[in-house]
């Protein structure tokens, strides 16, 4: 199987989870990524989540409490191929979309020198710990640059796969959290 038809298998269950289920799974990863954030100590430096598209693990809760907790956060902004990440103070920024994703209108881009840790999608993970995405190389290409940032990765137990096809430019994530 390719990773094509791996990514098309694995978004479909995804689609599938019903409400109360994904809820349910969300908040358990929900509690295991605050723990886990928690015990990075990130002072003065910026974590990078993802905004959930596609029924994605739903991030926006744990932003929502560290930025109560007075972190610093900051989300993904696509411009010309290339991905760069803009604060955030509240879950209620003003937003353009690229595809179906928000995106802050705000100008201020964070250097990725400022980034300690980041929190990204997955479509799928194998037992080596790297991750299957959407395949635009987004992620891959900013940790090439950045690669002093930990990694985070959030996704459902059923989004293991070991079928996948990676190469060099994969990169391996430090950490995975699932239900």
């Amino acid at each position: 199987m390719n990773n094509k038809s791996i990514r098309l298998k694995l978004l479909k269950k995804r689609w599938n989870l019903q409400p109360s289920v994904k809820a349910q799974l969300d908040h358990q990863i929900y509690l295991k990524a605050l723990n886990a954030i928690n015990g990075r100590k990130v002072i003065n430096k910026f974590i990078a989540f993802y905004w959930p598209i596609e029924n994605e693990v739903d991030t926006i809760a744990l932003i929502h409490e560290l930025l109560k907790k007075q972190y610093k956060i900051c989300v993904p902004y696509i411009k010309k191929k290339q991905m760069f990440f803009k604060p955030i103070t509240s879950i209620h920024f003003e937003y353009e979309f690229w595809k179906n994703m928000r995106q802050p209108i705000i100008k201020n881009i964070i250097d990725g020198s400022e980034i300690s840790l980041l929190i990204t999608p997955i479509i799928g993970f194998n037992q080596s710990q790297q991750r299957l995405g959407y395949g635009l190389n987004f992620y891959n290409d900013y940790l090439d640059k950045y690669n002093h940032i930990y990694t985070i990765g959030l996704a459902y137990d059923f989004q293991r796969n070991d079928e996948f096809i990676t190469d060099r430019r994969d990169k391996v994530i430090n950490l995975i959290i699932t239900n």
